[in-house]
C-alpha cells in the first residue's frame, strides 16, 4: 500500500469572491509560518516610499505560470489594492521565447518592468538592472536558499529575486516493474540497473519502452552532471572557460543517446519544449521511466491521481561525489531602463512572499526558493517530493544559457548524437564553436 500524501494542488479561486471566502482566506493568511504555530504576517508591510504619481506595472511572466491557475491575477488584485496608485498589467509568454522579447522590447526602449527568467544568464547578457541597495534595504536574502541566491547573482551583484527552484528525479510507472517483476528503483539504483531496466520493460513490438527521451540542453545536462560533468568552469568574477566535451560530458551523452538508438526509448522529436513529450507518454502508459521535474510530478498526480507513480534520486553513476543532478532556478528581475524599478521591485517580494509561495506550490506545482521549502511538513513530508528535496543539496547549476551562442552548439551536438554522430565528436566540434565564441568575446572587451 502506498504511503498517504498532502495533496499537491489547491482550487481555483475567481477575483471577485463570497465575503465567507474572504474571511477564511484572511484568517488563514494571518497565521501561515511554514516554521512555526507563532502567528507571522505572510506579505510584506506596505512600503510608504513608494511614488504616489499613478504608475502601470507591465509583468511578463511564463505562460506556464498564467494559464493553468488565476493566481497571479489575484496577486496583482492584491498588491493594487495595497498600492491604489498601481496598475499590474500580466502578460504570460512561452519561458524560452522571454529572452528574445526582452532583448526587443530595449531595442525599441521600451521595456516591462518585471520579467520572470534565469536572472544570471539575463544579467550576464547586460539585460537586468542591478538591484544590491535594494536587497539591502529589505535585508531578507538569509530568507532564500543559497544555490537560489546564486541563480539571481552576476559578478556578485544581485539582479533579482528568486521565484522557484527544482532538479531532476527519476519518475517511473510502479505497475509496469511490478508486472516485469523487477525491484523499484531506490536511492541506490545505479545506471547499469537503469539501463538493464529499460531494455526490461522495453516491449519488441513498440507498445512500451523502458524510457523517454527529450533534447532539451537543461534537461540533457543533468545526464551529463550525473557522470560527474559540467559544461563550464570559473565564474563570472574570474572568468569562464567552456568545457563542453570534457571525457564525463561525452560519456553521459553517449550513454543516453546509446539507449535511444538501442531502442529502449522513442528517439526525441528535437522540437521546442520536447521535454513534454516523456510525461505525455508515461501517463499514456508507453513509457515506463522518465527524468522529470518537481512540475511534472504535480501534473501526474493532479491529472491522474489514481496512476502508479514512483520518484527516486536520478541513478548512481561511477562518478560518485563528483555527481549532481541539475539546478533549474527561475527568478523575477527588472529589465535594465525600466522606469519603475522601485515598484518593479516591491512587486517582487509580494510575488516571492510565503502567501503566494505556498499558493505557488500547492497550486501550481513551482516550489518556492525559500529556506522554509525543505523543513515544512506539506512539503519535506511527501514521499514524491523527498527525492528533489535531497537533490537539491549537490544539484549543479546550468550556466550555459548565460551564454547563447554557445548553449546553441551544445544543443546541435545534442540533436546530432541523438540522430546517428558520435557523442565524442558532437561535443568536440561544439567546443570549437564555443572555443571560438571566447576568442571574439575576448577581442570585443580589450
Amino acid at each position: 500500500m502506498k504511503p498517504t500524501r498532502p495533496s499537491l494542488t489547491g482550487s481555483r479561486s475567481r477575483r471577485v469572491w463570497p465575503v465567507w471566502f474572504v474571511i477564511i482566506t484572511l484568517l488563514a493568511g494571518c497565521v501561515f509560518n511554514p516554521l512555526s504555530s507563532e502567528p507571522l504576517s505572510d506579505l510584506p508591510a506596505v512600503n510608504p516610499g513608494i511614488p504616489i504619481e499613478a504608475t502601470t506595472l507591465e509583468v511578463w511572466l511564463s505562460l506556464d505560470m498564467v494559464v493553468p491557475d488565476r493566481l497571479f491575477e489575484e496577486l496583482a488584485a492584491d498588491f493594487e489594492e495595497a498600492y491604489p496608485n498601481v496598475n499590474v498589467n500580466i502578460h504570460g509568454f512561452v519561458y524560452q521565447s522571454i529572452p528574445d522579447r526582452v532583448k526587443k522590447a530595449l531595442q525599441v526602449g521600451d521595456p516591462p518592468d518585471v520579467v520572470q527568467a534565469h536572472v544570471a544568464a539575463m544579467a550576464a547578457q547586460g539585460l537586468a538592472e542591478p538591484l544590491d541597495n535594494l536587497w539591502d534595504e529589505w535585508g531578507a536574502q538569509d530568507d532564500f536558499l543559497p544555490q537560489a541566491m546564486e541563480q539571481v547573482t552576476w559578478d556578485r551583484v544581485k539582479y533579482g529575486v528568486p521565484l522557484d527552484i527544482y532538479t531532476l528525479v527519476l519518475i517511473y510507472n510502479e505497475a509496469h516493474f511490478d508486472e516485469a517483476g523487477l525491484a523499484y528503483p531506490d536511492a541506490s539504483y545505479t545506471w547499469k540497473q537503469f539501463a538493464a531496466d529499460a531494455a526490461a520493460l522495453t516491449r519488441p513490438d513498440g507498445t512500451r519502452y523502458g524510457v523517454g527521451f527529450t533534447t532539451d540542453p537543461w534537461h540533457v545536462f543533468a545526464w551529463l552532471a550525473e557522470a560527474g560533468g559540467n559544461l563550464v568552469s570559473g565564474d563570472s568574477f574570474i572568468g569562464y572557460r567552456f568545457t563542453l566535451d570534457a571525457p564525463a560530458n561525452v560519456e553521459g551523452l553517449r550513454f543516453l543517446t546509446t539507449m535511444a538508438r538501442n531502442g529502449y526509448g522513442p528517439l526525441p522529436t528535437t522540437r521546442p519544449r520536447d521535454y513534454e513529450d516523456p510525461r505525455k507518454l508515461f501517463l499514456a502508459g508507453k513509457v515506463a521511466m522518465f527524468f522529470g521535474t518537481p512540475y511534472d510530478i504535480h501534473y501526474i498526480v493532479t491529472h491522474a491521481p489514481d496512476f502508479p507513480i514512483g520518484v527516486t534520486e536520478l541513478p548512481k553513476t561511477p562518478a560518485g561525489a563528483a555527481a549532481a543532478s541539475a539546478l533549474g532556478s527561475t527568478g523575477l528581475f527588472v529589465p535594465r531602463g525600466s522606469r519603475n524599478r522601485q515598484v518593479a521591485f516591491e512587486f517582487m517580494k509580494w510575488v516571492t512572499s510565503d502567501r503566494y509561495g505556498l499558493a505557488m506550490a500547492r497550486r501550481l506545482g513551482r516550489y518556492p526558493a525559500r529556506k522554509w521549502l525543505l523543513s515544512t511538513p506539506h512539503f519535506a513530508g511527501d514521499p514524491l517530493l523527498k527525492p528533489f528535496l535531497v537533490q537539491l543539496e549537490s544539484a549543479r547549476p546550468y550556466l550555459l544559457d548565460a551564454f547563447p551562442e554557445v548553449e546553441r552548439a551544445y544543443a546541435d551536438a545534442i540533436k546530432a548524437s541523438f540522430y546517428g554522430a558520435e557523442a565524442a565528436d558532437a561535443l568536440r566540434l561544439a567546443q570549437e564553436l564555443a572555443n571560438q565564441y571566447a576568442r571574439e568575446a575576448s577581442k570585443r572587451v580589450q
